[in-house]
């Protein structure tokens, strides 16, 4: 069998909070950061290293939490162990909550799985919900985005709309409820009202690393291409994103950027910039933007 893509993404997101809360607790293994960098490139390694970092420090919430991570992203990968790893992924998130009941970042990772699992592998809308409560009686702030999140997982429109409404008045300082407005009106193809949101995230003073603010800025540009409107714009904000944007599982590629940028200037009528961010898509080895980039040069 293999696990649903969406487990793959949800299992992905990057855990500044918890580690934060979790370093003045416990030291963590020399094996954790190995796995964490390999991560992004041999799942294999990253297993191994995590498999080392779990001998070395049994009750580290974090090494649970990112022995998590791997092991369901080895789920999204596999086709006949998929099974196996995903209650793997599920063993060690249990694990993370219980080590640290009060960290966001690790119930928010369960709730992930479960949303993103089948239910043979574990995956429960129920238990989703009941670790959403959980989070939003440890903080208001984490319970909302993780309401958000079960909303938008579950497919309940309504309820999504009607919380990142009030979420955007109730903490209109945090990029992420601005950003997500964002989304919702570039699928509603509402894009001038898109461009505003993804402006006030960029403008927003609270973020987690800059995900959100530089996850705006990108789509700016992607705005700027579906509409086929405000072109500058969603140039200037591409190549603001290619500046600041660190690598990280919770934003785009850069050859992501350049491809639009290749977009953009091909709107634009400007083949020798065109031609100039396909070349540096091209270095991807990313087999959907290759497919984007072969579209674009017919």
């Amino acid at each position: 069998m293999r696990l649903t893509s969406f487990l793959l993404i949800l299992l992905t997101i990057m855990p500044w909070a918890s580690r934060a809360a979790n370093a003045a607790v416990v030291a963590n293994p020399a094996e954790l950061q190995q796995a964490t960098v390999a991560m992004r490139t041999d799942l294999d390694l990253a297993e191994k290293y995590i498999k080392q970092a779990l001998k070395a420090a049994p009750d580290n919430p974090e090494v649970h939490f990112i022995c998590g991570r791997i092991m369901g992203r080895q789920a999204g990968d596999a086709i006949f162990s998929a099974l196996s790893y995903a209650k793997k992924s599920l063993t060690c998130l249990k694990q993370a909550v219980l080590l640290q009941p009060d960290n966001t970042a690790y119930r928010r990772g369960l709730v992930s799985f479960y949303l993103g699992a089948p239910g043979i592998a574990g995956g429960d809308e129920d238990l989703a919900w009941q670790q959403v409560e959980q989070i939003s009686a440890i903080d208001a702030l984490q319970g909302a985005l993780a309401k958000l999140n079960f909303y938008r997982q579950t497919e309940q429109q309504d309820q999504y709309r009607q919380l990142l409404e009030q979420g955007r008045i109730d903490y209109t300082a945090h990029a992420e409820f601005h950003y997500r407005h964002g989304l919702l009106l570039q699928e509603e193809k509402h894009y001038t009202q898109a461009f505003a949101a993804f402006t006030a995230a960029t403008q927003a003073a609270k973020d987690n690393a800059d995900v959100y603010v530089l996850n705006a800025w990108y789509q700016i540009g992607r705005t700027a291409l579906f509409s086929q409107q405000q072109l500058a714009e969603g140039i200037d904000a591409l190549n603001y994103f290619i500046a600041h944007a660190h690598a990280a599982d919770d934003l785009p590629e850069k050859a992501w950027a350049h491809l639009r940028l290749a977009q953009l200037h091909k709107l634009n009528d400007d083949n020798a910039l065109m031609q100039q961010h396909l070349g540096y898509a091209e270095q991807s080895n990313d087999k959907e933007l290759q497919r984007e980039i072969r579209r674009l040069q017919r």
